[in-house]
C-alpha cells in the first residue's frame, strides 16, 4: 500500500538540492580562478561553519534513510527492493552518461586513451568516482556526470536490508557499532566520503522515522542553538565532525520549519524539485563546467555572475526534464519488450 508523503522529507530534498547547485557553481571560484575568490561565491560557501556542499550531502543521506525506512519499516522484499533501486538509478545515468560522453567526443575530438578501457566498468556501475576526489577520479576513470555520492548510496542501498534489520531489532547494538566505527574512522584519517564516516548520517535518518517520526519545537530550538554556535565561533577541530552534528541539527530544524510553511505554492515547488531531483543531481554539475568554461571567471562582475548562475539553472532545469522524460520511455520500453 502506497504511504502518504511527508511533507518535510520533500522540503529538506528540495533544500539539499539547491545547495548542491550553489555548490558546485561556487567551487569554480575557489578552484578555476587563478586565486581563490570565495567572495564570489552566490550567496554562501558555507552553513554553519561547514562547506555548504557536505552540508547538502549530510541533508541527502539523513533523508535518503528517513525515506527508506518511512517506505519500508514494516515489510522488505530484498529482491525488489534491489531491482526497483536499479531500475530507478541505472538507466537515468547511463542515458546521461552517453550523452555526456558523446558531447565531450565532440567538442575535444577525441577520447582519452591514458585511460585503461577496462576502467569503464566503474562508470557503468556508477561508482567511477567512489572514494577518490573528483580530480583524482577524472584521471584515473572515465568520470563525466553522477558524482562521488551516486557511488556512496548504490553501496547503502545494497546493506540497507541489514541496516533495517539492525534498526528494527537492535537499535542500541547497531548504534553502538557505527558510533565505533564512525570514530575509528576519523582516527585513522579516512576521507569524508568513506562509508563508516557519513553512516551515521543515513542511520540517524532511519531512526527518526522509527521512533521520532516529527521533530517537535523543543528538538528545533536545541539544534538552531546547535548551528547558530557553531556559525558564530567556527571551531576549527575536524571538519567531519561538524559536518555530522550539523547536518542532523539542520535537519531537524529545516523539518520542523517545514511544517509551518505547508502552503500550497511550497508543496508544489516542493513536490517539482524532488521530482527532478535525482536527474539534476546527475547532469548539474557536468552542465555548469561546460557553460562556464568561456568565461574569463577572475574578471566576471557580480551582475554577470548571478546572470550566469541563472542560466546554468535554466539550462539544468530543461535537461533534467528532458533526461526524467527520456528514461522514462526507454523503462517504459524495457519493460514491454521483457513481457
Amino acid at each position: 500500500m502506497k504511504r502518504e508523503r511527508i511533507f518535510y522529507l520533500d522540503f529538506v530534498r528540495a533544500v539539499a538540492t539547491i545547495s548542491i547547485i550553489f555548490t558546485h557553481y561556487n567551487a569554480l571560484f575557489i578552484y578555476n580562478t587563478s586565486i581563490p575568490m570565495p567572495q564570489k561565491a552566490i550567496l554562501t560557501m558555507t552553513v554553519g561553519n561547514v562547506y555548504i556542499g557536505s552540508w547538502g550531502v549530510s541533508l541527502f543521506l539523513i533523508i535518503s534513510g528517513a525515506a527508506l525506512m518511512y517506505v519500508y519499516e514494516n515489510e522488505l522484499d530484498v529482491l525488489k527492493f534491489w531491482k526497483k533501486r536499479f531500475i530507478n538509478i541505472y538507466p537515468m545515468f547511463w542515458i546521461a552518461y552517453i550523452f555526456a560522453m558523446l558531447f565531450n567526443f565532440y567538442r575535444i575530438g577525441s577520447i582519452d586513451t591514458s585511460i585503461g578501457k577496462w576502467r569503464y566498468i566503474f562508470s557503468i556501475l556508477g561508482i567511477d568516482v567512489g572514494n577518490l576526489t573528483v580530480e583524482e577520479a577524472t584521471k584515473q576513470t572515465f568520470f563525466l556526470v553522477g558524482e562521488w555520492f551516486l557511488g556512496y548510496i548504490i553501496i547503502i542501498y545494497i546493506i540497507f536490508p541489514i541496516l533495517r534489520k539492525g534498526v528494527n531489532e537492535y537499535p542500541l547494538l547497531l548504534a553502538i557499532i557505527t558510533a565505533v566505527l564512525y570514530i575509528l574512522s576519523i582516527v585513522l584519517g579516512a576521507k569524508d566520503v568513506s562509508l563508516f564516516v557519513k553512516l551515521p548520517e543515513f542511520l540517524f535518518g532511519m531512526y527518526f522515522i522509527k521512533f521520532i517520526k516529527k521533530p517537535n519545537l523543543k528538538m528545533a530550538l536545541i539544534s538552531l542553538v546547535i548551528v547558530v554556535i557553531n556559525t558564530l565561533v567556527k571551531p576549527d577541530f575536524i571538519s567531519v565532525v561538524q559536518c555530522t552534528y550539523v547536518g542532523i541539527a539542520s535537519f531537524v530544524c529545516l523539518a520542523y520549519v517545514s511544517e509551518l510553511l505547508q502552503f500550497d505554492i511550497i508543496q508544489k515547488i516542493c513536490k517539482v524539485i524532488c521530482k527532478y531531483s535525482y536527474p539534476c543531481f546527475i547532469v548539474h554539475h557536468f552542465i555548469i563546467y561546460r557553460m562556464v568554461e568561456k568565461f574569463n571567471l577572475d574578471n566576471i562582475t557580480m551582475g554577470q555572475n548571478y546572470l550566469l548562475f541563472a542560466c546554468c539553472i535554466v539550462v539544468i532545469a530543461v535537461f533534467s526534464y528532458l533526461l526524467l522524460h527520456v528514461n522514462d520511455k526507454v523503462v517504459q520500453l524495457l519493460k514491454k519488450e521483457a513481457k
